[in-house]
């Protein structure tokens, strides 16, 4: 994999769980796997009342991201990932770090094809 892949993360370091809402994840850990480097973002947005998944996938994209891991992700947020040519992976149950590790080896999932939760699902909407 190629580029900077953000994953959702339930806290600012490594040894995070992995956090399963993209919307409401408190972190993405951005990974560059050409330098190995781990850079913690806070995700401001998951306190917003409204526009939490846009507001996340705005964040991602101007960052520079070029692939997100996640179990769910609603469909604004997925098509703006999209459309801006970010691929969205599914992260499994497992740790930051393992997940780190299953992108070293190549060995991430096919990217998804559509969002894995219709509108208004998610908490608060918008995962």
């Amino acid at each position: 994999m190629e580029g900077k892949v953000a994953i959702a993360a339930m806290g600012p370091d490594k040894g995070a769980e992995f956090s399963r809402h993209f919307a409401t994840a408190p972190y993405f850990l951005i990974y560059d796997p050409a330098s190995k480097e781990v850079e913690a973002v806070e995700n401001k947005a998951r306190e917003m009342p409204a526009g939490r998944g846009a507001a996340a996938a705005q964040l991602l994209m101007d960052k520079g991201v070029k692939a997100v891991v996640v179990e769910h992700i609603g469909p604004r947020p997925f098509n703006m990932l999209k459309e801006a040519g970010i691929k969205v992976y599914p992260g499994p149950e497992i740790s930051v770090e393992q997940i780190l590790e299953a992108l070293d080896k190549g060995q991430m999932a096919a990217p998804l094809e559509a969002p894995t939760e219709s509108l208004g699902s998610g908490e608060g909407c918008g995962c």
